[in-house]
């Protein structure tokens, strides 16, 4: 009983300045229940008087536990209200800091929208300036095929204009060459009367005095006879087929006349489309007597180194084997001049 009693007074001792501390008081006031009291088992008699004139005290236990409750309950209201302000403050700053942040991002974000809009409106009006440009590509391309088209047209009408011009040309001299065969023809014609313009016995036209044999020979005895009249074998390349006499044009006879196939070096007349040279380099073309070449390409391909006359179609026949023989037509310039044969 001695030993709690002392344990109690130590436990509640007063501290350098008389008084018990605070964390003394909570740790008593917390740490130590009813059924641990030191005074648990003394006796709750009447207090003992004091001197005279004092009044009865309280027992010095039971204050104490009540002052220590006391501050405890005190100074736990303090650091509860101390922690409460500490996390007001806490919470302030942090909700001041959520809010900054929160006007930083709203002003982020609407810059972010301003620039993003701005992108935007570029990015649309590239793309219009963009199909605009593609338009423009697209009919400036159908312009400049329509253009080349056009020109392609064009090219091709003046071809055909410059290939129906060189036809005409072609025409004109040859008209112009039957007109000056005509005046000619008519200068003699002035020059001579009906009855001296030609030997007895010759034709008279167009110009030419004919000669119509009435016996067959081969072609060279042909050309030698007509060369013995001071004439030669007949020319028909000055006639077309409009121009022809009737007797040639309707008779089924034959006729030799002056033109014959020829062999020489390729090389001299490489320019002929016609023939082809051979292993030595000889190829053929075919030659008036007067020296001048037959333009005029074969209708078929018919064997025959000379040319006769029929119908008015000339064609190429035999005239190397001694029984190849053919009236022939003599020719020779009509005038008061021209030697009889």
């Amino acid at each position: 009983m001695a030993q709690s009693v002392l344990y109690a007074d130590l436990r509640f001792a007063k501290g350098p300045g008389g008084r018990g501390t605070a964390s003394q008081a909570l740790e008593a006031a917390l740490g130590m229940d009813e059924a641990e009291s030191p005074y648990e088992n003394m006796a709750s008699g009447p207090a003992p008087a004091g001197p005279a004139g004092e009044g009865t005290l309280e027992s010095p236990g039971r204050c104490s536990r009540r002052l220590c409750v006391s501050a405890g309950l005190l100074v736990t209201c303090l650091l509860l209200m101390v922690a409460a302000v500490v996390l007001g403050a806490c919470y302030w700053q942090a909700t001041r800091e959520l809010r900054d942040t929160s006007l930083e991002q709203a002003a982020e974000r609407g810059r972010f929208s301003q620039e993003a809009r701005a992108w935007e409106q570029s990015l649309e009006q590239a793309r219009r300036e963009l199909a605009q440009a593609r338009a423009e590509l697209q009919r400036a391309w159908r312009e400049g095929n329509s253009s080349l088209l056009e020109l392609d047209r064009q090219e091709a009408e003046l071809a055909r204009v410059s290939i129906a011009l060189a036809g005409a040309e072609r025409e004109l001299q040859d008209v112009q060459g039957r007109l000056n065969t005509s005046e000619s023809t008519v200068s003699l014609l002035r020059s001579c009367t009906a009855v001296d313009c030609c030997p007895s016995g010759w034709l008279l036209y167009r110009g030419k005095c004919l000669f119509v044999s009435s016996e067959k020979k081969t072609w060279d005895d042909s050309r030698a006879e007509c060369e013995s009249k001071y004439s030669q074998l007949l020319i028909t390349k000055s006639w077309s087929r409009w121009t022809v006499p009737t007797f040639l044009k309707n008779a089924d006879t034959v006729y030799w006349i002056g033109l014959q196939k020829t062999s020489f070096p390729w090389y001299d007349y490489g320019w002929l489309e016609e023939g082809e040279p051979d292993s030595d380099g000889i190829t053929d073309a075919w030659f008036w007597v007067d020296g001048s070449l037959y333009d005029r390409p074969w209708q078929s391909k018919l064997n025959g180194s000379c040319a006769v006359i029929s119908r008015g179609n000339i064609k190429p026949a035999p005239c190397k084997a001694e029984d190849d023989l053919h009236l022939w037509i003599c020719e020779k310039a009509a005038g008061p001049s021209s030697p009889f044969g």
